[in-house]
């Protein structure tokens, strides 16, 4: 579907050290339509299925560590939070949230295929881990950077990155982190879409995305 908020229906891994809880600067490298998923029951009730959209951000001072616990300068730490999707007239939703505070005038009428490259402050909170008895890295929240800190906002590492399932391409879907598409392939209305008749089904997602 478009990556525009306002054509909607109205209504971390692996053994990286988590960064510490706090807010960051950043600027979004990626914006991805995940298609239309399943929800999980909520209180016993099911739910039912939701658009959903994965925005990525690129922290501007958090790298990822070589084997002397230095900074990778080429390799800056990535984030990835996924939310369901609704029109910006929901007022409560995430995904409203999420837009105006990186569109706060609403220059874009909604479209969040237009907010990548765009410097902002992420929020990083520890929640915890059943599995490991550890904690995760989770999005607290957004907020807009102030202008004359975005005006000297280092520029991004990472190759920006816009998918829409409206308009795909095999270079954009294989340039995903692979836990991205495996979310899109498993996105309810993925079988007889335009990428479901582009890919051979029986391809294996590579792992070796740089996310």
């Amino acid at each position: 579907m478009s990556l525009n908020s306002n054509k909607l229906p109205v209504s971390g891994g692996g053994n990286i050290d988590p960064m510490e809880p706090g807010t960051y600067p950043a600027r979004t490298v990626g914006i991805v339509d995940l298609g239309k998923q399943a929800q999980h029951p909520f209180q016993g009730k099911d739910k039912p299925p939701v658009n959903m959209i994965a925005v990525i951000y690129e922290f501007v001072d958090e790298f990822l560590k070589d084997e002397d616990g230095e900074d990778i300068i080429d390799s800056p730490r990535h984030l990835t939070e996924m939310m369901p999707w609704y029109n910006l007239s929901s007022e409560k939703a995430k995904s409203t949230a999420r837009y105006r505070a990186l569109d706060p005038n609403n220059v874009h009428k909604g479209d969040f295929s237009k907010i990548v490259d765009t410097p902002c402050m992420v929020t990083v909170v520890h929640n915890p881990n059943k599995i490991t008895g550890g904690v995760y890295e989770n999005i607290g929240g957004i907020t807009p950077m102030r202008e004359k800190d975005a005006d000297k906002c280092v520029p991004l590492v990472k190759e920006l990155k816009v998918f829409d399932l409206d308009e795909p391409t095999l270079e954009g879907f294989e340039s995903l982190p692979a836990f991205i598409q495996k979310k899109i392939r498993d996105g309810l209305e993925y079988e007889g879409s335009k990428l479901w008749g582009m890919l051979d089904n029986e391809n294996k997602i590579g792992d070796d995305s740089p996310y």
